[in-house]
């Protein structure tokens, strides 16, 4: 009995130790390693180069107007609520540059982490909003369109379960490319965090938010059928030639 009770001490010691000495490397680590550098590039990535795309700046608007869509008022308001979507990014990464790693501080580290992701989607899905709109209808490039036959059945057959996904929707509604599995999926979203697909790459994307749309139509079906019949499809065609596996 004497053995067994010694042993068992010796065993509650040695994780209480070992687990004393995780936590120490933890706050080590926390309190002596520099954050990550994790400030957008306008020089790198897949979207190098155009303006808006996660150098932590915001675009200006292709068109000021899309008339018998978006008036200028419309696209005013929703930009200036994107500019505020930039600079929360911004201010987010800034304060990860001083915040606290350690054990007793992670619930707010967390909290940032969280609205890093948020905001950082909310960015880019922005972007690729905005840099898709067209003043009138643009033809599907051959390009597209016989990849859409092969992923999605048929352009109407995408179109019509790309508009279900929109009126389902609470935030976005997107077409995007998986390069895992090579294909094209349509996507619900029902916040800036919500409903991301992992590895996917956007290639059509829809803000379903009442501000996308509230001054100008009355009903979200009618704003929604209006977006497919102005997107950029030459846009799409150029995100999706960077990312395809060919």
């Amino acid at each position: 009995m004497t053995v067994t009770a010694t042993r068992r001490t010796f065993l509650q010691t040695l994780a209480v130790t070992v687990a004393g000495v995780r936590l120490a490397k933890a706050q080590a680590w926390s309190a002596e390693a520099p954050p990550p550098k994790e400030e957008g590039l306008s020089s790198e990535g897949l979207l190098a180069g155009q303006l808006g795309f996660h150098p932590r700046t915001a675009a200006p608007l292709p068109y000021t107007e899309l008339p018998g869509f978006l008036s200028g008022a419309q696209l005013a308001a929703h930009h200036a609520e994107y500019v505020k979507s930039v600079e929360t990014l911004k201010a987010t990464e800034l304060a990860l540059v001083t915040v606290k790693r350690d054990p007793a501080n992670l619930s707010a580290y967390s909290a940032l982490r969280r609205q890093q992701v948020a905001s950082a989607n909310d960015v880019l899905l922005h972007d690729f909003y905005f840099h898709a709109l067209t003043p009138s209808k643009v033809e599907v490039p051959t390009y597209v369109r016989r990849h859409m036959n092969e992923h999605m059945g048929s352009f109407d057959s995408w179109a019509a379960d790309f508009v279900a996904c929109a009126m389902a929707a609470q935030a976005w509604a997107a077409l995007i490319y998986d390069p895992y599995d090579d294909r094209w999926h349509n996507t619900v979203m029902d916040s800036d965090e919500a409903g991301v697909w992992i590895g996917g790459n956007p290639l059509v994307v829809c803000d379903v938010g009442k501000h996308a749309y509230g001054t100008d139509h009355q009903r979200r079906d009618d704003y929604v059928a209006k977006f497919v019949e102005h997107i950029d499809w030459n846009s799409v065609a150029n995100r999706y030639h960077r990312v395809d596996r060919m």
